[in-house]
């Protein structure tokens, strides 16, 4: 069972601790009971004047011990489950940071949020009944036995009726649960569905006939979630219409069946039936719970079958040999560098190189190329997004390994084109005021952004500025490597000859490597070297040339 696999961590509360609690809590209340039954004959029988203090003292006990029991194992149980929450959820998050940027590319954002939000909050909200369940259980025991202390026929006779009812709602519970299974799928597509009206918002308004496609495949979408829905919402109550009925029959059997085989029963019919009333309220929430904990152990099964997907999708991790790379940068070089995406559907693969490259301290360097010349594959190589299939990357001459490639991405600030720009300086290991708010006039920023340790006071900005707040935040890292994915790209004519004319020179100034994807031909002449892709093909491109195209 995923769900109790979830449940059992190192920080859990031991498991002999919840059972001997649970049961405490099912006995006393059971006690309660028998003290009850016990005092209301002797007050029917005229045996006893007054209060008996015995009895008052055992049932005071017996709910005075119910109450801590159950405090117990609510309390340590609701800690236990949020403890294997947050485990999980730490987990999940710390695979996530360490998976193959390839792998996860084309994992989709919805299964993460449907596994780690969604799920963990309705395990959090379920998960507690498998402690209550358990109570409930041995509270219907106790009961049972109580039952067959005073009859053997009823108790024999409520047993079958228990025993038949709970086959045939278990079997109306495994229906169910797994109709929860298409619930969620409906429900993620649907997510993703709203996740393209969000992020295609202003394509959506730019046509009414795309908008009327997309509203009616989100319509389309909704009903089969609202039918599937539908359909499992019935079927829950159906189970628990079915559990009332199947109790009723109980105490029909009880009220019209049991007199017709016992001479005495009459005498005790009224101590049965209070045990039979008495055991409807537990024996109704453990079977009822069934389809919440089937929900709640479909949830854990997900999120134990991301961790091992994130498990395979983990980045190779080699043994660091040889001496540690150097901070500084004195040349990069590609030798022989070839990758190739995997194939999909019988397509020829996009391949780029094999790539012989040597880029030196202080230089700066664009790539150029038209769309899907391999320029954004390119960068992620020489970031160490992606791993060569051949050849090798060499940072001063030192052979950048499997396990040396995390250090090597130490070495390197970037922004991507499709870049995220973090309010917060996460990682950021000393915030140097003067710098920053020099970063803040160079970028013509002052004024308009609050810069602290902390980060940035406001990101809501043009995407030129968004991306000049990113390259902040790069150069605040002081690394010797730089690289930029069109970066100008959403930058206004004035301020982009101000960034080729002014500050890629001054960062050549301070020594530091730039390495730049650009489309801007007229200001290829800021460059120290121009290298030019084209279907997967890199070659260096002269000022001769350059003049020339």
């Amino acid at each position: 069972m995923r769900l109790l696999q979830l449940l059992t961590g190192p920080q859990a509360t031991p498991r002999y601790r919840l059972i001997v609690s649970a049961g405490l809590s099912g006995l006393a209340s059971t006690l309660v009971l028998a003290i009850v039954n016990m005092a209301a004959q002797e007050i029917a029988d005229g045996s006893h004047e007054g209060v008996d203090w015995l009895f008052a003292g055992v049932f005071a006990g017996s709910i005075l011990t119910y109450l801590a029991a159950e405090l117990y194992l609510i309390g340590r149980s609701t800690r236990d489950i949020e403890t294997a929450l947050h485990d999980m959820r730490v987990r999940l998050l710390t695979l996530l940071r360490g998976a193959d940027p390839l792998k996860l590319e084309h994992f989709g954002e919805a299964r993460l949020y449907e596994s780690i939000a969604r799920g963990s909050e309705a395990i959090s909200r379920n998960a507690p009944y498998l402690a209550m369940n358990f109570r409930s259980v041995v509270q219907v025991l106790a009961v049972a036995i109580y039952i067959g202390s005073i009859s053997l026929l009823a108790l024999t006779l409520v047993l079958a009726v228990i025993a038949i009812a709970g086959w045939k709602y278990i079997g109306m519970a495994r229906m169910t649960q797994a109709r929860y299974g298409e619930v969620q799928q409906e429900e993620n597509r649907l997510f993703e569905s709203t996740d393209d009206l969000m992020d295609g918002f202003k394509e959506v308004r730019l046509s009414s006939a795309r908008s009327r496609d997309l509203g009616a495949a989100f319509a389309g979408l909704s009903d089969r979630a609202r039918s599937v829905g539908v359909d499992v919402q019935i079927a829950a109550f159906h189970q628990s219409i079915f559990g009332q009925v199947a109790f009723f029959f109980l105490l029909g059997v009880i009220v019209f069946v049991v007199p017709s085989y016992s001479q005495t029963f009459s005498a005790q019919v009224v101590q049965i039936t209070t045990a039979a009333l008495f055991m409807i309220g537990p024996l109704s929430g453990a079977i009822q719970s069934v389809s919440v904990l089937g929900a709640a152990e479909a949830d854990a099964a997900r999120m134990f079958e991301l961790e091992a997907l994130l498990q395979d999708m983990q980045e190779p991790k080699g043994e660091v040999t040889g001496a540690p790379l150097p901070v500084g940068l004195d040349e990069l070089r590609l030798d022989g560098v070839a990758f190739r995406y995997p194939a999909k559907g019988g397509d020829e693969p996009f391949a780029l190189g094999p790539i012989d490259l040597a880029i030196h301290r202080g230089e700066i360097v664009f790539i150029t190329g038209g769309n899907g010349a391999g320029k954004t594959t390119l960068v992620k190589l020489l970031t160490g997004l992606y791993a060569p299939d051949a050849g090798r990357l060499l940072w001063n001459g030192a052979v950048v390994s499997d396990g040396l490639r995390p250090i090597y991405r130490e070495r390197i600030s970037a922004v991507f084109s499709d870049f995220h720009l973090f309010r917060h300086f996460h990682g950021l290991a000393r915030f140097d005021a003067a710098r920053a708010d020099a970063l803040l006039r160079l970028m013509e920023l002052e004024g308009v952004v609050d810069i602290s340790a902390q980060g940035f006071g406001r990101t809501d900005l043009s995407a030129g500025q968004r991306k000049r707040l990113a390259l902040i935040a790069a150069l605040l890292e002081d690394r010797p490597l730089l690289v930029l994915d069109e970066w100008a790209a959403d930058q206004d004519p004035r301020f982009r000859k101000r960034f080729y004319q002014e500050i890629l020179p001054g960062l050549r100034a301070e020594g530091r490597t730039v390495i730049a994807i650009t489309h801007d031909d007229h200001y290829f002449d800021a460059a120290d070297r121009r290298l030019h892709l084209d279907a997967g093909s890199l070659w260096e491109i002269t000022p001769a040339e350059g003049a020339r195209s």
